[in-house]
């Protein structure tokens, strides 16, 4: 089944708790739409990068967590270019996409939310 809900975040807080919310959000939207996938964009790509060997702060292992529990998490490239530290990688299955271009397909979506 596809994914009914597309969810957004553009925001982020790195190192607080303030990402917890939407990304554990996702969770719930998931069991209860049946689907969705997520999409960070701006300051929120911080949550799809980690450091090889460093321990992953709680934003970056919410989004590995909604990763390994199916949801496609994508994150937009221009973003990734302005934020990401050289010593960054972005976490393992975490889609890379021009969230313009993604815009193009919201019409696949029931729902389209910004969280």
């Amino acid at each position: 089944m596809a994914p009914r809900v597309l969810a957004v975040i553009d925001r982020d807080c790195p190192g607080t708790e303030n990402m917890r919310d939407p990304l554990y959000f996702c969770v719930g939207v998931r069991a209860q739409f049946g689907g969705t996938d997520l999409v960070l964009r701006g300051p929120a790509v911080l949550s799809a990068l980690t450091v090889v060997g460093v321990r992953l702060a709680n934003p970056q292992r919410y989004v590995r967590s909604l990763v390994r529990a199916g949801v496609r998490v994508w994150a937009d490239k221009a973003d990734l270019v302005e934020h990401r530290r050289s010593d960054q990688t972005v976490i393992d299955g975490v889609l890379t996409v021009d969230t313009d271009t993604l815009a193009t397909r919201w019409h696949e979506y029931e729902q389209v939310w910004f969280l």
